[in-house]
């Protein structure tokens, strides 16, 4: 690490902290150290127009380093601006690292044309990043890029809300995206004829939100909800005039609640029935068993009237018999 200070000028190796085991902290000083050598030594700094790079939140951009001919590249510093400024990635005495401690740790490459590579893009990468190019002669190129990183869009949600009067009906439209940023909202239509449709719209809350006027010709006219950003874009599609005889105020959650609440009524209603059947099932049979046991006793009683009746009967009827024998012996 000491021999890196030989080719500064011997004014500047005091500003330069050399440790044997912090190589981290050599490396985030010789970017500096070199920019104030080529201001004070005169060397020719070249600095190009901020370039516009748009990527996706989860994916991966390029930001190359492009060289004019014949500069032979000694030194390339990648670095980023925002929030704070730091190293990112280098190339220095033709060794390449990517090991800086940033957020971009573990997420960036360094291709041997010395692009930059940020993978897994995240909102908050968003920022400025410089590209320091210094040849062999001293000769520096600063390249900047202004890195957008925007969130997809997924598919709108179209709320409708009507009021009916006699011959027309005033619709209102609210189109909103869950997720995306920086997203733009748009309107079309379609007649299902090929016509324009002559009505006149107002806008509102940046085109989310469109007021119209419809009438018994426009049943058919579909209304769709664009919305986009520099990285997607999504549509919905509503035929709002169905939504016309439905009363101010509801919309179709509403509705399905209401026929839940008449379907759960339904249901209670029922049980209800079918528990009073079972009631009055229940007492009648058990009428029906305590008669036939009321009818069985009695059966069983006057059977054993009947049994001790007739032994009686037939203990007179002996008796009478020996009256008789007995009146026929003193007869004789």
């Amino acid at each position: 690490m000491i021999e890196a200070e030989s080719q500064y000028p011997r004014s500047l190796r005091s500003d330069l902290v050399v440790k044997s085991s912090t190589s981290i902290t050599m490396r985030m000083d010789r970017p500096l150290l070199t920019l104030i050598f080529i201001v004070q030594t005169g060397t020719v700094c070249t600095m190009e127009k901020v370039t516009q790079i748009i990527g996706k939140k989860g994916g991966a951009v390029h930001l190359p380093a492009i060289g004019p001919p014949k500069f032979n590249t000694r030194d390339v510093f990648w670095r980023h601006l925002s929030p704070i400024d730091h190293l990112v990635a280098s190339f220095s005495r033709g060794s390449f690292d990517i090991t800086y401690q940033s957020c971009f740790y573990e997420r960036v490459q360094l291709l041997h044309n010395f692009t930059l590579v940020i993978l897994n893009l995240e909102l908050k990468d968003t920022g400025i990043f410089t590209c320091q190019m210094v040849d062999t002669n001293g000769h520096m190129r600063l390249h900047r890029f202004h890195l957008i990183v925007y969130e997809v869009v997924v598919k709108p949600e179209v709320q409708v809300y009507t009021s009916k009067k006699a011959t027309d009906c005033s619709v209102f439209l609210a189109c909103n995206a869950s997720t995306g940023n920086n997203v733009t909202y748009s309107w079309t239509t379609d007649t299902g004829e090929g016509r324009p449709l002559n009505r006149t719209y107002m806008l509102h809350d940046n085109s989310r939100l469109l007021k119209v006027l419809l009438t018994l010709r426009d049943q058919e006219v579909s209304f769709i909800c664009m919305v986009s950003n520099p990285v997607s874009q999504e549509k919905t599609v509503v035929t709002p005039w169905s939504n016309c005889f439905v009363k101010q105020g509801t919309d179709v959650g509403f509705l399905s609640g209401k026929v839940v609440l008449v379907i759960g009524i339904f249901l209670v209603v029922t049980f209800a029935v079918l528990m009073f059947l079972v009631f009055l099932l229940t007492r009648v049979s058990g009428k029906k068993h305590f008669q036939n046991r009321r009818k069985k006793t009695y059966q069983r009683t006057t059977s054993q009237l009947n049994e001790e009746t007739g032994g009686q009967e037939e203990d007179l009827r002996l008796q009478n018999s020996d009256v008789r024998s007995l009146q026929r012996e003193t007869t004789l």
